[in-house]
């Protein structure tokens, strides 16, 4: 039988690589925090991976040679503790927490998620003296992520991107739309269901339901064909909904 990593156990597992990166980077790593699941209340042993947030004393400029280093050693985590999809580590210049954000960083739904659902592992850091970022921050980054993803070419969605995708698509409205940021990824269907959802499928929302709870559903080059053109039509009404009509980053 497979050994899962518990709760306990991710816990302890983060705490050993923030030690570790705090020592590859002496007096730079103020702070590591676990986020997502682990950093909330919804970690699945066996489902879940392991995210976190490093705080450094970089700036903007240094951070990205020192993200390359520090998302190596996070691998090296993943394969060596074999964590369900992934070990990652989200590296933050202490001054990115703070406006103005950089369209090209996309870093401001990484901020939301270090206020909303975090643990502090290591260092000392109050997230509370980090501010909310506003309703204009938040929508160039989103914009910037969708501009991302109509740069990208065509491809077939395998079951967990689709999964992923589509709840991103109802977060986004649920924060654009009615200021509520909900990362929890067995909540969002229900939420999204209670604020005048503009496309619904009960079908594809048992589905993801399904999946996100480890149970067998059937998946085949039929249904994302399928899935992936209800999956593209909500996006594109999201989109209207809550996205400028003509789209652009907006300087502040």
């Amino acid at each position: 039988m497979r050994d899962y990593i518990s709760y306990e156990a991710a816990i302890a597992t983060a705490t050993e690589f923030a030690k570790e990166i705090s020592g590859s980077f002496p007096g730079k790593i103020e702070a590591v925090f676990v986020i997502g699941s682990l950093g909330s209340d919804y970690y699945r042993p066996g489902q879940s991976d392991i995210d976190t947030a490093v705080i450094t004393s970089f700036s903007r400029h240094e951070i990205v040679d020192v993200t390359e280093k520090i998302e190596k050693i996070a691998e090296n985590y993943h394969k060596r503790y074999n964590v369900p999809k992934g070990f990652g580590a989200v590296v933050f210049a202490k001054e990115q927490l703070y406006p103005p954000y950089m369209k090209e960083e996309e870093l401001v739904q990484e901020i939301l998620r270090l206020k909303s659902q975090s643990r502090l592992v290591y260092g000392n850091f109050d997230t509370e003296d980090i501010p909310m970022p506003d309703k204009q921050s938040i929508k160039n980054d989103i914009l910037a992520f969708q501009e991302w993803m109509d740069s990208q070419p065509p491809f077939q969605h395998s079951r967990a991107s689709f999964v992923n995708s589509t709840l991103i698509a109802l977060k986004r409205y649920l924060l654009l739309k009615y200021d509520i940021v909900e990362f929890n990824k067995f909540k969002v269907i229900d939420l999204y269901l209670k604020h005048e959802p503009p496309v619904v499928d009960r079908e594809v929302f048992d589905f993801i339901t399904k999946t996100l709870h480890g149970e067998s559903c059937e998946w085949n080059d039929d249904i994302c064909r399928e899935y992936t053109k209800w999956h593209d039509e909500l996006y594109r009404v999201i989109n209207e909904r809550v996205l400028p009509a003509k789209g652009g980053y907006m300087n502040q």
